[in-house]
């Protein structure tokens, strides 16, 4: 009886053996299979087993940055041209010892007078070759007017001496209806040595423009006359007034 009981203790003690043994390897087994799913699952996470992985875990991929890198310019000095200003000239005429000179009347300019007076002209001659009578002045802005030079003057009504040496120089402020010709002719002068003498005259007192046989005498305009040298004709008569002045 007693070996019988001992070997259905033995019997009892194995087959539990086995249960504890084959429950250990259950337990051995389903811990390596967490582990083994623990570690697959943190690979996936982590985009290491080709997978996207949670976006807990993803990494953000860097955006490119361009970068420019500046290519240096080597100055070039380029001149800079100013633009000049050109003013529209008036047409007002600065006074010089030519003349006469065309002169636009201004909006300002009421009285001949004033005008002569800014170009140191002589009234009487500015009213004379512009036929201006009785000594009115008739200006208004935009009218052309003659200006006279400021050596022109009004001739006098002094007859010419008779007694004057041949050759003898006079001065003769032109008269209204003067040419050359006419002051040759009384004069008893020459058209080429009138020129020739009023020319030396002006070249010596920087007077321009020089005198020639086909310029429009002035009134007021001087005249530098050699008299008594030519052959009077005997129908030449005088047909202005002459006023000669001697020439120092």
């Amino acid at each position: 009886m007693a070996k019988k009981k001992s070997q259905s203790l033995l019997s009892s003690y194995r087959k539990k053996s086995r249960r504890n043994t084959g429950k250990a390897l259950l337990v051995l087994l389903v811990a390596v299979l967490i582990i083994a799913g623990l570690v697959i699952l943190a690979l996936w996470a982590t985009g290491k087993l080709g997978g996207s992985g949670f976006s807990l875990f993803a990494t953000k991929t860097p955006t490119p940055t361009m970068t420019l890198t500046p290519t240096p310019v080597t100055p070039t000095n380029t001149a800079t041209t100013t633009p000049t200003i050109t003013e529209t000239p008036t047409p007002s005429m600065t006074p010089t010892l030519d003349g006469p000179f065309d002169y636009v009347v201004q909006e300002d300019d009421i009285y001949c007078a004033d005008i002569a007076k800014e170009f140191k002209a002589d009234l009487e001659v500015l009213l004379a070759i512009n036929n201006f009578t009785n000594g009115t002045c008739y200006i208004k802005p935009g009218d052309i007017i003659k200006i006279p030079a400021p050596w022109q003057r009004m001739p006098t009504s002094t007859p010419v001496p008779t007694e004057l040496r041949p050759g003898t120089l006079i001065e003769y402020s032109v008269e209204s209806g003067a040419n050359l010709d006419s002051v040759a002719k009384f004069f008893r002068s020459t058209i080429a040595r009138i020129i020739a003498e009023t020319n030396r005259y002006r070249t010596s007192k920087g007077i321009t423009p020089l005198l020639t046989e086909s310029s429009t005498l002035f009134i007021g305009e001087l005249l530098i006359v050699p008299v008594n040298i030519a052959t009077p004709e005997p129908t030449a008569t005088p047909t202005r007034t002459i006023t000669p002045s001697l020439t120092p």
